[in-house]
């Protein structure tokens, strides 16, 4: 029976804490590559970043992404990149164990694995967006004035009867 095996995938998201322009430079030291490369990686698009991975080696590529800030998750070879993207990764193994929360941390076994964009940019990416055709508004009826007396004409102003008022005879001593 042979070995299950992994892809490492990833689609830009980041590791709390990191901003993107750190990751960015992380990852290019890590992989040796130019600013082109790296930003084929931040499409939002997911991508395999390594492939054909035992399990041990794709948990110890995932864990250097999440050093360098990187979020990827695991995908066993031949199952389809949704599968993998519903499916959470295991979290990545850690060389010291973790603080003790201050309150118990709900059970996210059920729940999808959520994260928080970075503060910076958009939290659509332009491929997510719908594309709206602009709009044609006719202003040609329009007309400006210049800034000074009245904004309307003698001849639009709406004239009002003036009001009866009684005025009683009064006398002061």
């Amino acid at each position: 029976m042979s070995e299950l095996r992994y892809s490492v995938i990833f689609r830009g998201d980041l590791e709390p804490g990191y901003t993107a322009t750190d990751v960015r430079a992380n990852l290019a030291r890590l992989f040796k590559a130019g600013p082109e490369t790296i930003e084929k990686l931040f499409s939002g698009r997911p991508l395999a970043i390594k492939k054909n991975l035992t399990d041990s080696q794709a948990r110890q590529l995932q864990a250097t992404l999440a050093k360098n800030g990187a979020q990827s998750t695991l995908k066993p070879e031949g199952q389809p990149a949704t599968a993998a993207a519903s499916q959470p990764a295991a979290p990545a193994p850690q060389s010291e164990p973790p603080a003790a929360p201050a309150e118990p941390a709900p059970a996210a076994a059920s729940g999808p694995d959520w994260s928080i964009a970075p503060m910076e940019g958009n939290l659509v990416k332009d491929h997510e967006r719908e594309k709206k055709e602009a709009v044609q508004v006719e202003v040609n009826h329009l007309s400006l004035k210049p800034a000074e007396g009245d904004l309307l004409e003698e001849g639009e102003r709406e004239r009002k009867p003036a009001a009866a008022v009684a005025v009683p005879d009064w006398q002061l001593d």
